[in-house]
């Protein structure tokens, strides 16, 4: 997911100090990114899949969803997630373990403006950033 979304023509990466870090910033906002990967049970795997393939089509349903996600850290799905602060962008993937690996169960999905803040509202709350 990293190679698409600083690909995206939107996204520029500052690199740091002998390029011992780099941060991630949305270029029209100006909105650093925060990068979340977070894993889930089954069924909360499959709520975040059956709530993705809805959004696509009608992005203003995510004004009434609420999403209650259980974390579980050996859980069968992960969910990556890329937010700009403000919430601005929002690039999204999720995963199922299969195979002994986690294989992609979705594509990544990019959204901008009012769209990217909808997500966000639906998938951030309940996230921590990856460390």
């Amino acid at each position: 997911m990293a190679s698409v979304v600083a690909s995206h023509p939107h996204i520029f990466v500052k690199h740091g100090f002998l390029g011992l870090y780099s941060k991630v910033y949305y270029r029209p906002t100006l909105a650093e990114v925060d990068c979340i990967r977070n894993y889930y049970t089954v069924s909360s795997g499959n709520a975040i899949h059956q709530f993705l393939l809805k959004f696509q089509n009608d992005p203003s349903c995510a004004e009434h969803t609420h999403l209650k996600l259980d974390f579980d850290p050996n859980g069968n799905y992960c969910m990556e997630l890329c937010v700009a602060r403000d919430g601005s962008f929002c690039a999204v993937q999720l995963f199922r373990y299969g195979e002994l690996e986690y294989v992609p169960v979705t594509e990544v999905k990019i959204y901008e403006g009012r769209e990217a803040e909808l997500l966000s509202s639906v998938l951030r709350p309940q996230h921590k950033v990856a460390s």
